[in-house]
């Protein structure tokens, strides 16, 4: 068997990713996380608010039990400043542990890792996961040095040729000028602005695994797309010149839009690019590469961190033999639609009702037709035809009455709902209309809160790696001397 090339390796990891693309697409998830952010927000229908057939307009309306059932949900699993608690694996580091323990609960609170953690909550209740990525930042911006810090580098500079000549003077005549001095102090510098542990919320849309894996665990490679502006890219020196150079944009600021139209209507003058983190999970290597680019924009090399790839997926319901969990909303899709439906038809009724009158055209004038019409009491109308009785003049139109079980339907269908999401009408703050003993209201919270429960074991697992992932960072990039100052601190 031939040697597998560098191209040929390259050719794989863009079939892998556009497989990938293809796959979601095809079995529909992405359509799917659009219709449970939508219902989310209330976006049940589109267009007008209102709409029309032939010339009879009607209303819409939209019930969000799905805005209701996630917001009862989240605060019970979303924990803001967890106490995060670390324990010595060896007689004798109890000491280390504590000390351990304040550092990682410091950087929880200092770094506000609550603010991604909540968002990828949200993700993971509304679409049935969602993920965080863990990593060390380090970022250096080229700043100007001021004419003060030039001075006070060259007083110095200066001090230190004098106390040099000092203690060897037959060496004084090779020392430098003065105007060798200022021209040896630039007029820019590097300066550090970030060098610390992140936590980041990842968009779901934005993730890309093996199709064949049924979880994290099992995955061959995992690929995070970014979106850049092209002339960040080209100037980014971590990539190859030659790549980077012959890049073209090829997305636009949101990547979530339906369609090019979109794209183009809504997206500034800023061109953006693709980017690819190919996570080789089965040999511990990271690549980076772009939808337009014929090679890497960064070869293969081992991933950066001692643990592996950065990413934690929180995972909702899991369905056996399938990679992505479900979330609350998915099974109750129909069923708010179905909602939203039975209210829309009664409040179109409401407005359809109106009383109405058949008369006789030629029994009335202008000033009997017109008083007729008149909402005022107590009006006299004038009946022109003399010979008609009167009780033929004018009759009620008949109106044909919405059934009954129309306005039932509502009840049961939120019925329906809150026995899907498993969240009660005492958990939603109403007041039920079959009152019930305490008992039974107690049997019913404890349904609830079993629920709730399980859900937050889960985001308590996801806490503890995610801390455990920055106290590696920590102990991987952060020196003795950091560590003195933020505990200290």
């Amino acid at each position: 068997m031939a040697k597998e090339t560098k191209a040929d390796k390259y050719a794989k990891v863009k079939e892998r990713i556009q497989l990938t693309q293809n796959w979601r697409v095809d079995e529909g998830y992405d359509a799917m996380w659009r219709r449970m952010i939508d219902m989310y927000r209330g976006k049940t229908y589109f267009g007008n608010p209102g709409g029309a057939v032939g010339n009879v307009s009607y209303d819409r309306v939209s019930v969000n039990l799905a805005f209701s059932t996630i917001n009862v949900i989240a605060p019970s699993v979303a924990v803001n400043h967890p106490q995060i608690t670390v324990t010595a694996n060896k007689e004798g580091d109890e000491d280390r542990a504590i000390f351990v323990e304040a550092v990682i609960n410091y950087l929880w609170r200092h770094h506000d890792y609550r603010k991604p953690f909540r968002r990828a909550v949200k993700d993971f209740l509304i679409l049935g996961h969602g993920w965080l990525k863990v990593g060390w930042r380090f970022v250096e911006e080229e700043r100007t040095v001021s004419a003060d810090e030039r001075d006070l580098e060259l007083a110095t500079a200066a001090m230190e040729v004098q106390d040099f000549a000092y203690e060897n003077p037959a060496m004084a005549g090779e020392l430098p000028t003065d105007d060798d001095l200022v021209a040896a102090i630039p007029n820019t510098r590097m300066e550090i602005v970030e060098d610390q542990a992140f936590v980041e919320r990842i968009s779901p849309f934005d993730m890309l695994v093996d199709p064949e894996a049924t979880c994290l665990d099992d995955a061959k490679w995992i690929v995070q797309r970014i979106v850049r502006p092209l002339e960040e890219v080209r100037k980014d020196k971590r990539f190859k010149l030659k790549v980077r150079q012959a890049l073209t944009a090829d997305a636009g600021v949101r990547y979530r839009w339906d369609n090019d139209t979109e794209r183009e209507q809504y997206a500034d003058l800023v061109e953006r690019v693709s980017l690819y983190e190919y996570y080789d999970l089965k040999n511990g290597t990271l690549a980076v590469c772009a939808t337009s680019g014929d090679d890497y924009l960064l070869d293969p090399t081992p991933m950066p961190y001692a643990f592996g790839h950065p990413f934690v997926m929180l995972r909702n319901y899991d369905v056996p033999d399938t990679f992505y969990p479900i979330g609350d909303l998915s099974q109750i899709e129909s069923l708010q639609e179905e909602l939203n439906k039975t209210r829309t038809q009664m409040v179109n009724h409401r407005k359809r009702y109106a009383r109405k009158y058949l008369y006789h055209e030629r029994s009335f004038g202008p000033e009997g037709r017109e008083a007729l019409e008149s909402d005022e009491d107590g009006r006299f109308v004038p009946v022109v035809d003399e010979n008609r009785d009167l009780g033929g003049v004018v009759m009620p139109l008949p109106q044909v009455p919405l059934a009954p079980e129309i306005y039932q339907q509502s009840s049961i269908i939120e019925a329906d709902i809150n026995t899907v999401s498993g969240v009660s009408e005492y958990a939603r703050g109403q007041m039920p209309e079959t009152r019930r003993t305490a008992t039974e209201a107690s049997i019913i919270a404890d349904a609830g809160n079993a629920r709730a429960s399980d859900k937050l074991a889960t985001v308590e697992l996801v806490i503890s790696e995610v801390a455990r992932m920055v106290m590696a960072l920590v102990q991987q990039y952060m020196t003795d001397a950091h560590m003195v100052r933020v505990t200290g601190k």
